[in-house]
């Protein structure tokens, strides 16, 4: 487990810095459309479509795993650190199974969509025709990667609460994979 957990947390970061780059993308691509627009009077073309469409939609997606990855979703944990470890470990499997299976139903509905979306060649037609269903396929994608991530994580939260030993997040772990504290 601790192996596929370090592959998504690669394969995490990977992501992040693709999402890195489309930021660096879009902001060219709005300073050149700004940039054109009053000093050229000539806008970019469709700008705002590619950003709604492409660029926005990476910024919020691709991220995903690496931040559930790292444990860096906003959290509420008033009761929660109070709990003794295996407490904490059995609320922390039931909560990792609910997302994980939140994020594989949100998948399923996102690739149905994308699946549409690819099979009718999506795109929208503003000063130029913009194609918009790859990124259709970053939600599916993304969310089923965190799943899986939630998956792994809550089979390490149950094996915590049950024997007490292990660690299923990365700050809980030392470089030979057990349980820090």
């Amino acid at each position: 487990m601790q192996t596929l957990d370090n592959f998504l947390g690669r394969l995490g970061r990977w992501l992040a810095w693709a999402a890195v780059a489309c930021l660096v993308l879009m902001m060219v691509e709005v300073c050149l459309d700004v940039a054109g627009r009053f000093l050229l009077s000539m806008p970019m073309p469709s700008t705002l479509e590619i950003v709604s469409e492409w660029w926005m939609p990476a910024l919020i997606f691709l991220p995903l795993l690496n931040v559930e990855w790292r444990d860096e979703n906003i959290a509420v944990d008033i009761l929660h650190q109070r709990l003794n470890p295996r407490w904490r470990a059995a609320c922390d499997a039931f909560a990792l199974l609910c997302f994980g299976l939140f994020l594989w139903l949100i998948a399923y509905a996102g690739f149905e969509q994308a699946m549409r979306a690819a099979r009718q060649g999506e795109f929208i037609v503003g000063m130029i025709p913009v194609i918009t269903w790859p990124p259709r396929f970053f939600l599916p994608v993304a969310g089923c990667l965190t799943g899986l991530l939630c998956l792994v994580r809550a089979l390490g939260a149950v094996r915590v609460a049950v024997t007490g030993r292990g660690g299923y997040l990365p700050n809980t772990l030392d470089s030979k994979g057990s349980h820090l504290g």
